[in-house]
């Protein structure tokens, strides 16, 4: 019988370049959140 593999669950890395299309389908207390840190400069927001 052949041994099945195991996956191993790599965690996606944060995300921290944002698309003014990505920000359109956010609610509204994550888009404020969102917001907020790429005005703090801890987002970068791509045009």
């Amino acid at each position: 019988m052949a041994k099945k593999k195991e996956k191993k669950n790599v965690p996606l890395p944060k995300k921290t370049y944002w698309h003014l299309y990505s920000l359109q389908n956010l609610q509204g207390e994550k888009l404020a959140s969102i917001v907020n840190k790429i005005l703090r400069s801890e987002y970068q927001l791509i045009k």
